[in-house]
Parts: structure tokens; sequence; C-alpha cells
């Protein structure tokens, strides 16, 4: 269960100068990403802030605290739902666009979550996963510190993450966000990218 103080942690890093920075690279690329889709589901949507960043969007956050979707209700007037991303509460295609945020690496069953979004995405609906990549230094020198959430994570081979999306999608993959202390920059190299993104569109 999501604490408040996990809560707060969460708001003071968007709130901070750096956390800013990371969200709007985050926010132009599901911008560019999901354009056009009519319907977007955000699995472990936390306190809303996709939601609010992207107000022309029709996205639906999902997430499973109820203390991240009474933050996020607070944010913008999107619909907001309660439920697990290994259990979706929703009909077979009922979205056309999906995305997860550093999300799928703290769940217990990815395997069930991916196929839970493919199952909810229409034929041809479109996923964007964001997954922390351990291999950046970013990563690196956050896990080491003390009370770190980068600590819960469950699963960090990014290409058995990879090879569960190709299952049920035509994917692409890439490094993104390079992190240098708290400067954000452009790149694709994986020592600097903070980010591995796999895409693609449902088989």
């Amino acid at each position: 269960m999501t604490s408040f103080n996990e809560v707060g942690k969460f708001k003071k890093f968007y709130e901070s100068r750096f956390g800013k920075r990371v969200l709007q690279r985050e926010v132009r690329y599901l911008r560019k990403e999901l354009k056009g889709r009519n319907k977007i589901l955000d699995i472990g949507c936390g306190i809303g802030v996709f939601e609010q960043a992207l107000p022309e969007l029709n996205v639906f956050g999902l997430d499973i605290s109820e203390a991240m979707l009474r933050e996020a209700k607070k944010r913008s007037n999107k619909h907001f739902v309660i439920g697990s991303a290994e259990e979706l509460p929703f009909r077979n295609s009922s979205f056309d666009g999906a995305f997860m945020v550093t999300t799928l690496e703290f769940l217990k069953n990815p395997k069930k979550a991916v196929e839970e979004v493919a199952r909810v995405l229409t034929p041809s609906g479109k996923f964007i996963l964001m997954l922390l990549n351990p291999e950046s230094k970013y990563f690196k020198t956050r896990v080491k510190r003390r009370g770190s959430y980068f600590r819960k994570i469950r699963h960090r081979n990014l290409k058995e993450i990879e090879n569960l999306v190709f299952k049920h999608f035509h994917t692409k993959a890439e490094y993104f966000l390079g992190i240098r202390g708290e400067d954000v920059f452009t790149t694709d190299k994986k020592d600097w990218a903070a980010l591995y993104v796999i895409k693609g569109s449902k088989r």
C-alpha cells in the first residue's frame, strides 16, 4: 500500500527543477508517439503528472494506490480508475493506445501485465513502455541511496522484458533520456540513457 510519504516523494520530485526537465522530455516523447490516438490508458499513473501535462489527449489513468489517485484527481479532470496492471478492469479492445512509465519493472508478474495490455488494446493499438535502464550511470547512482525506490525493482533484464512485449507487439526499442547529475540531454548511449523505451503496435 502506498503511503502519503511516498506520494510526497513523487510530488517533491516532479516539482523540482530537475523533475520538471525529466517530465518535459517524457511528455514530449509520449505526445509525439500517441498523437492521433482516441483513447489512451496510462498504467501506473501515480500522481497523474502525465494526465496533467497532456490535456489535449484522452488519457485514462490507472493505479493500484488510492493515495496516488487522490493526488492525481487534484491535478486534472481526466478519468482515473483504481486497479492492477496484472488484471486490468476493462473490456477487450477498449483503448487504441497505452503507456507505462517506469512501472512494469516493479510488478510481480510483468508477463501477465503485457498480456493484459494486449487484451485491452484494439487491433493495431500502440503501446509505449518506458523502463529504467539499470546500466545507466543515473540508475547506478540512485540505487545506492538509502530509501531509493529504485531498490524495489523486481526485473532488471531489459531483453527479457523486450521478448515478453515482442510476443504481442511489432516492436522497436531505443535508449532515451540522458542524465548527467541534474543535466538532462538527448542520447542513445546505454551508459547515459536513464530509460529504455520499447514501443510497438499490436500484432
